[in-house]
């Protein structure tokens, strides 16, 4: 009986220390190479190609939201959106600017 208590306590032991481990390397992560995440949502029923420091990074249909983008630590990072289709004379266009600090999620939402 008490080697079956020991037993378990042991596999719960270890369950908990590969839980936190897992968190710890996602901490890291963000901390060692310092970068930050945003979200862009797109309230239009047109797609938008988005531009991170004027960097292409996807086109982003109508209606839908990004999967987290990685956006590298610093202030004034420039997040650009670009309407690529449904418009008669010019796209419509956003420009923002986002003070990044590592780790931390941040979201956009455009038109």
């Amino acid at each position: 009986m008490k080697t079956k208590l020991l037993s378990g306590i042991a596999i719960i032991s270890l369950m908990m220390l590969t839980t936190f481990s897992s968190c710890n390397k996602e901490d890291s992560d963000c901390e060692t190479y310092k970068y930050g995440t945003i979200t862009v949502s797109n309230s239009s029923s047109n797609p938008y190609n988005i531009y991170i420091d004027d960097v292409f990074k996807m086109e982003l249909s109508g209606g839908s939201i990004s999967t987290e983008i990685e956006i590298d630590e610093g202030n004034s990072r420039k997040l650009y959106a670009e309407q690529v289709s449904g418009y008669i004379l010019y796209p419509t266009t956003r420009e923002e600017f986002f003070n990044v600090v590592r780790c931390s999620d941040y979201s956009w939402q455009i038109p």
